[in-house]
């Protein structure tokens, strides 16, 4: 049974177009997408979803991880991240597998008590360009070059699609569409690629499938691999709650009425 994939958009005007690449290339990985919204109570989510994908969307307010918003920072929405954040809690909790995209890694980061930048250009010295607008630059595009670890789930994923290999580390080009970036790394995440200036591009967790990166990987081809990977974790997942299901079936008192 093909895996359900559950990815959470904005309430605001959202970018289509984005969503339609995340449908795609989830379904050309083999999951089944589902849109959801980040209203009402994220256990419903994480109860019948076997995988969740957190896509981008405006900044996240700097209330949740401490700080008072400054002047660089662009739009918020409170809600979402208050939804969002409960929901990848009660993932990590449930063993549910997690891809986070742009906002979507700073979300799971600032969840475990990570922190941001808020505006990368005003508080990084020398920082490369990383705010490029996805309304007026191909999101397909190369932007930036990136130091990818070897010892890491988001290389294993991509490896077979890439043409350069090493001991340590790759280099490779991705998109860039953020203003903000990890200042901190959050409880139990390790960050495993980075820009020239510094900046942490992804962040995984050693156990399960619990992901970010800060560029766009459904724009790139080479990055269908990282969605099978969460394809195919979603479906370990799927199994063990079949698995659990069933044993809590079979160890469900009877009634009593049975001759």
């Amino acid at each position: 049974m093909k895996p359900l994939i559950a990815i959470i958009v904005g309430t605001e005007e959202s970018d289509w177009a984005s969503i339609k690449q995340q449908f795609r290339v989830i379904k050309n990985a083999g999951g089944i997408p589902g849109v959801f919204l980040p209203e009402g109570d994220p256990g419903d989510i994480v109860n019948i979803a076997d995988g969740i994908v957190l896509t981008d969307g405006p900044d996240v307010h700097p209330y949740f991880y401490g700080d008072d918003p400054l002047p660089y920072i662009r739009s918020v929405d409170y809600d979402r991240d208050k939804f969002e954040i409960e929901l990848f809690r009660l993932a990590l909790k449930m063993e549910i597998p997690v891809l986070g995209i742009s906002r979507g890694m700073q979300i799971m980061n600032v969840a475990m008590d990570g922190t941001l930048y808020q505006d990368i250009a005003s508080e990084i010295p020398k920082a490369i360009k990383h705010d490029w607008d996805i309304r007026q630059t191909n999101p397909h595009q190369r932007l930036h070059g990136m130091r990818l670890k070897t010892a890491s789930k988001v290389y294993e994923a991509i490896k077979d699609y890439l043409e350069v290999s090493s001991t340590n580390e790759v280099f490779i080009h991705v998109n860039s569409f953020h203003h903000q970036a990890i200042k901190k790394v959050g409880e139990g995440f390790k960050p495993i690629a980075f820009s020239i200036d510094g900046i942490t591009e992804a962040i995984e967790r050693e156990e399960g499938f619990y992901v970010g990166v800060q560029w766009r990987p459904e724009y790139l081809p080479e990055m269908i691999g990282l969605y099978k990977a969460l394809i195919n974790a979603a479906r370990e997942n799927h199994h063990r709650r079949i698995e659990r299901e069933n044993i809590e079936m079979q160890e469900k008192p009877s009634s009593g009425n049975e001759v």
